[in-house]
């Protein structure tokens, strides 16, 4: 697909068929991710693939809608898509070399620039996906058995999407740059 189409198509999707998703897809957006740039090229990011519905099932049973931080109110809409891709962050192996800088905003903005490769990457494949932050991170990092020296930073849903999605509103571009300085 050309790439101005990807972008023009990449779409927040929480609708989802109930189809599988080939192994080798999933290994394709894993390598598109991988392939992002990331501080001193220390690639300080981890996937895991979650396919098992209870595994699933207790992911989901950590996530909130909107600022519910404490809720019950799940967003079990994810339970349609076939797979999640968990992101998570090697803190430790980037704070050896940045410091607090890594912990600060390294890390975040590395596997950031790997999601959104991943996110472009599904709609090239055909597939469909969603930026997934609202979580409870100690409930979650608990879900999956993390170690201190990681942290979760996002999970995608992977499949077919049910929907195409809609675009949302944008701000103009043209109130959105500045020359020079800001305010220019």
């Amino acid at each position: 697909m050309d790439f101005d189409q990807v972008i023009a198509k990449r779409r927040s999707i929480r609708a989802y068929q109930a189809k599988e998703v080939p192994e080798s897809l999933i290994t394709k957006l894993l390598e598109y991710g991988h392939q992002a740039p990331s501080a001193g090229n220390l690639t300080p990011w981890e996937f895991i693939v979650v396919r098992d519905e209870q595994n699933k099932r207790r992911i989901v049973d950590t996530t909130f809608r909107g600022n519910q931080f404490d809720g019950e109110a799940h967003q079990e809409w994810l339970m349609q898509a076939p797979v999640f891709i968990v992101v998570i962050v090697n803190k430790a192996k980037s704070a050896a070399r940045y410091h607090d800088k890594a912990l600060k905003t390294l890390v975040y903005l590395d596997s950031s620039a790997c999601i959104e490769n991943m996110l472009l990457g599904a709609v090239n494949l055909g597939l469909a996906s969603c930026y997934i932050s609202g979580f409870r991170e100690p409930e979650l990092r608990a879900v999956l058995g993390l170690p201190d020296s990681h942290e979760v930073v996002a999970f995608l849903p992977i499949g077919y999407g049910a929907t195409e999605g809609q675009m949302r509103p944008r701000t103009p571009l043209k109130d959105l740059i500045h020359h020079e300085t800001f305010g220019a």
